[in-house]
């Protein structure tokens, strides 16, 4: 075992699991001088700390500060990136002690952490200095009713959190005024999880909140501090609107780091079937708290981090070595987990993403992460957690089945030596703007040509205009005023782009919610919805009170939504040809109804049943990628004969129902409309029978057809087709995360047999989820080529036979044999030479 990874264990039975190590050598640190213009009082608590230099990036980034330039800071995790804004923060504060700062932080975990960090230093600086202080207030949900007013008048320094401050903040700045009119740093931490829907609206509420500061004659510095992304400098400026200055050489000292891709044994190499990665989590969590290795295993959700505690304190020696760590604990319980975690007296923590955000535990040995978490920025992240105190550390990230996991084990080159992802945000998006113009209207009339953040003021005035129509908005001379009395931040959420919402109750109890378009098809009556790794049935769902009313119950199965889906092309951007195919881009109108559901097994993904509904259709209209083979390639996928067709058994009783079919449909064809004459005419199912569970669900006379012999190879064809670009849409949506930093909801793929986008042909089509666009539609197009030959590399790799969850999508998404439909798909849109 090479040394760098001597903390691994050196049973076989672990290390032939071991698909690739990337080792990083130990790094001196580089330093610098304390800048002299910090204040003496400032320079003296350091030397108390015995900090008598810097490192290198937290010089250059005080140095800026105190320049007045606004910052990015990206350098990595446990580099001491806090103390770069807490000291330019005091230093304002000593300078005038009514200097006011504003931290925002994306979990009140996280806000706790830092705002005692900052309490220290503070309570030094006064002892000092002499000087006394309106003090730190946490300013959030948690916040009793009796502290807020004494908060909001006297506090120097305020740590909340993005809901908050457009919530609880800007529509009651009046409240405020000595604050704003003081205000002199806003400090943003973990930048980097503001992208997509969230970051587009986040940019609008800094909008609101330079706004507000300027009305009372302020104009705030901005010191951000991120992840590495691929786009650090162009995402932050456009999300604070500001140049900023980007640091992200690190100098700070790093011990040796081995980071290790880890993939469970298969236990079916045909079906791909391997060991589960939690079990594999849970072996590894095992060794490392036995050989008092301090770790942190880091599992997806809260459900999962129960499992694994549970399954090790049952296993250990010494159960008490073993805790959970994830929101739903109360923050005492938490405050005390980290200080455990910090004296050592506890060896394993198992932990959601709660931990991953700049919470500092100490210095761990290991980092066991049990499947991706989804992005480079987390999983990096979640491996920074050891190792902070510069001593050698091991990551581990165990493979999951699915199709990411596995890329990653086959293409470490992805994570290792790949570009971190970068983060796209549209806050000009109007659906987002238009609330956010409601929100800015509320808290401060508009004057007629007054710009909004980016906008100019003659944009701003039509946007204006348009919510005068709306019967929103009074304008009296050159003032745009808001009409109504109601408080239009209440119910704008920062994380969808509408306000309906459905809250989701269990006895009772809420236990979230979804946006109204999601909730048609996400929670429909008899769907199952999975909530922290649980199953809860779907009761009832009450369109006037906006409610799901669901019901906690283990089940051996999930639902999947059967959807009518229509494209209208309203404005074509771009079309090209490529190889074996031709693709588009373009703004268009989507229709979705939900039409009916699907019950499909868990494991075998096989179809159970499938039952009708008729739910509200919903419209948006967004940005759309597609591309369409073209007729020649079609042609050659009908004639090359490569499909998986074995007879089907549809059982002793088939020839009489075929009979009532025939006789149902009038003995004719029930598309070319021929009738019989010497001949039977065929039934032919219109969904697969191989991908029902069993014959009797399949030969439902509404699943039958009466086809005459040539439409029926017709059809036939098509469904291979059909099948080919499901399992390669499979595919894509799968692919396309590792290139877009956005959740797997923010685009949406579909495959349509005979689409209006491309006049009546096959298409898979993508489109950004949130209306209008945030531009991850406009990426993929021009990322066609890498994207195809990636998929055929994927679908080549994989170790099944017939198609699985690891490339072309469970049988009962894309249809028996869907692999070898897929290769011979992506084999005339890639290669050339065909």
């Amino acid at each position: 075992m090479d040394s760098l990874i001597r903390r691994f264990p050196p049973d076989e039975r672990f290390t032939k699991n071991i698909m690739a190590v990337n080792e990083v050598p130990a790094r001196a640190g580089e330093y610098c001088e304390i800048p002299s213009q910090l204040s003496d009082a400032i320079k003296d608590i350091l030397a108390d700390s015995n900090i008598n230099k810097l490192y290198s990036h937290q010089g250059e980034a005080i140095n800026q500060a105190l320049a007045g330039c606004h910052l990015a800071i990206a350098t990595g995790v446990a580099s001491g990136k806090s103390l770069c804004y807490q000291l330019p923060v005091l230093d304002s504060w000593l300078r005038d002690n009514e200097s006011r700062s504003m931290f925002l932080y994306p979990t009140k975990a996280l806000a706790q952490d830092q705002k005692r960090e900052l309490a220290e230093l503070l309570s030094r600086l006064m002892e000092i200095s002499g000087k006394p202080c309106g003090g730190i207030g946490i300013y959030d949900g948690d916040t009793p009713a009796s502290q807020r007013k004494m908060i909001s008048q006297r506090s120097n320094f305020i740590f909340t959190n993005p809901d908050m401050l457009h919530l609880g903040i800007m529509p009651h700045h009046t409240r405020w005024a000595k604050f704003f009119s003081n205000l002199r740093y806003v400090i943003i931490d973990e930048v980097h999880t503001y992208r997509g829907i969230f970051g587009s609206h986040f940019t609008n509420v800094i909008r609101r909140l330079k706004r507000i500061a300027a009305f009372y004659g302020s104009h705030p510095q901005f010191i951000c501090t991120s992840a590495t992304l691929a786009n650090t400098s162009q995402f932050i400026t456009k999300l604070i609107e500001e140049e900023v200055q980007v640091i992200d050489k690190d100098g700070s000292p790093q011990g040796r780091k081995s980071y290790v891709l880890y993939n469970p044994p298969l236990v079916n190499r045909e079906l791909s079937i391997r060991r589960s990665a939690m079990l594999e989590t849970i072996a590894l969590g095992e060794y490392f708290t036995e050989t008092d290795q301090q770790s942190i295993i880091f599992a997806h959700t809260r459900r999962m981090v129960e499992l694994i505690v549970s399954y090790l304190q049952r296993n250990l020696k010494n159960p008490g070595s073993v805790l959970g760590y994830r929101s739903g604990y109360l923050a005492k319980q938490r405050r005390e987990i980290e200080s455990e975690m910090k004296a050592g007296d506890i060896n394993t923590v198992v932990a959601t993403s709660a931990l991953e955000l700049g919470i500092d535990v100490g210095g761990l040995d290991v980092i066991v992460i049990n499947g991706y978490p989804g992005s480079i920025a987390s999983t990096l992240q979640q491996w920074g957690r050891a190792g902070r105190t510069g001593a050698d550390s091991l990551g581990i990230l165990v493979a999951g089945s699915d199709l990411i996991d596995q890329y990653l084990v086959k293409h470490p080159e992805y994570l290792f030596k790949g570009i971190p992802e970068q983060a796209l945000i549209n806050p000009d998006n109007p659906f987002i703007l238009l609330h956010q113009l409601e929100c800015a209207l509320f808290e401060k009339p508009f004057r007629s040509g007054e710009g909004f953040g980016a906008l100019t003021g003659a944009e701003t005035d039509q946007y204006l205009d348009l919510l005068q129509k709306y019967g929103k908005v009074h304008k009296s001379g050159d003032k745009y005023l808001w009409k109504s009395d109601t408080y239009p931040a209440s119910s704008i959420s920062l994380r969808t782009t509408g306000s309906g919402e459905y809250l989701l109750q269990c006895e009772g109890l809420v236990i979230g919610k979804v946006d109204e378009a999601s909730a048609y098809w996400m929670v429909h009556p008899q769907a199952v919805y999975i909530h922290n790794g649980q199953s809860y049935l779907v009761m009832e769902l009450d369109f006037e009170k906006h409610l799901a009313l669901l019901d906690n119950q283990p089940l051996d199965y999930y639902t999947q939504s059967i959807s009518r889906t229509d494209y209208e092309l309203l404005q074509e951007t771009g079309r090209d040809k490529e190889t074996g195919a031709d693709k588009y881009q373009g703004q268009v109108r989507v229709e979705r109804q939900v039409t009916g559901f699907k019950r499909i097994k868990w494991g075998s993904q096989e179809i159970l049943d499938q039952a009708s509904l008729e739910m509200p259709v919903t419209e948006i209209i967004t940005m759309a990628y597609w591309f369409s083979p073209t007729d020649e390639t079609i042609e050659k996928l009908k004639v090359s004969g490569n499909w998986n067709n074995t007879p089907n058994h549809y059982g002793a009783g088939w020839k009489k129902l075929s009979e009532k079919v025939r006789s149902r449909d009038g003995y004719a064809c029930q598309n070319c409309g021929i009738s019989e004459t010497d001949k039977a005419f065929h039934v032919h199912h219109k969904i697969p029978f191989k991908q029902f569970v069993n014959r009797y669900e399949a030969n439902r006379e509404s699943n039958l057809i009466t086809l005459c012999p040539t439409c029926h190879r017709l059809a036939e064809q098509e469904a291979y087709v059909q099948s080919s670009l499901a399992g390669l849409g499979w595919l894509l949506q799968n692919i396309a995360p590792l290139h877009l930093m956005c959740d797997r909801s923010d685009i949406s793929v579909d495959v349509q047999q005979n689409s209006n986008l491309t006049e009546g042909r096959p298409a898979v089509i993508f489109h950004d989820t949130v209306p209008g666009g945030i531009g991850l539609s406009t990426r993929i197009y021009s990322q066609h080529k890498k994207i195809l030959a990636q998929a055929l590399e994927i679908v080549n790799g994989c170790e099944c036979s017939a198609g699985c969850p690891a490339c072309t999508g469970p049988v009962a998404e894309s249809g028996e044999g869907a692999k070898v439909k897929v290769k011979e798909l992506l084999k005339y849109l890639v290669e050339t030479d065909v």
